[in-house]
């Protein structure tokens, strides 16, 4: 039997945590990664720099709020 099964429920809880948690941190750099674009893909208005920068975006704010619903 493997180690990370012998613990009981609390183990494989804590295991299945920690799998979960590397799971969403490596698609977290996926989808922040990147350059953005200058200008928003759905409506053409500049995208602001800031926000560029803090993340690679497609969509200006309003417009990715939108997609999101």
């Amino acid at each position: 039997m493997s180690s990370a099964w012998a613990g009981g429920t609390d183990a494989i809880i804590e295991r299945m945590d920690k799998m979960t948690e590397l799971f969403l941190e490596e698609n977290r750099k996926k989808i922040y990664s990147g350059e953005s674009a200058e200008f928003c893909e759905e409506c053409g208005e500049p995208i602001p720099e800031s926000r560029r920068k803090a993340i690679a975006c497609r969509y200006c704010l309003a417009c990715q709020s939108a997609l999101e619903k």
